[in-house]
């Protein structure tokens, strides 16, 4: 079950890193800003859709085993729960309506996104320690 566990989770990390550090930029870079946005806008659900599993599986899976552990799995749940129901559409309407509103959450967004990469490198390192 550890393995399990740290392999969905490392995939995770890996995969929110990647795309957070390296191809969003690189889209902004080589992209208009319209075309870049309408990419990452199409990733974003299916990227927080996995930490929405990634999250729940881990719960799942370390309920009375690990209650750190647990917390940090939690954490990413929710993080990604938060993004994918809230934080997505709302950001999707206020584009259209009030770009400066838009600017502000997706500061938000990247706040939280990095809180949810910081948990799952927190819950891989904590399986790897245990």
């Amino acid at each position: 079950m550890k393995n399990f566990l740290l392999f969905i989770n490392s995939f995770y990390l890996g995969l929110g890193s990647f795309f957070s550090f390296f191809i969003a930029p690189t889209l902004f870079r080589v992209l208009t800003k319209d075309q870049a946005g309408s990419v990452v806008e199409k990733i974003f659900p299916v990227y927080f859709l996995v930490g929405l599993v990634v999250g729940l599986v881990s719960s799942l899976l370390l309920f009375k085993q690990d209650k750190v552990a647990l917390l940090l799995a939690m954490l990413v749940f929710l993080t990604s729960a938060v993004e994918l129901f809230f934080i997505v559409p709302y950001s999707h309407h206020l584009k259209q309506v009030d770009y400066e509103r838009f600017l502000f959450w997706h500061g938000v967004s990247m706040v939280i996104n990095l809180v949810n990469l910081l948990s799952s490198f927190g819950l891989c390192v904590r399986l790897m320690l245990k």
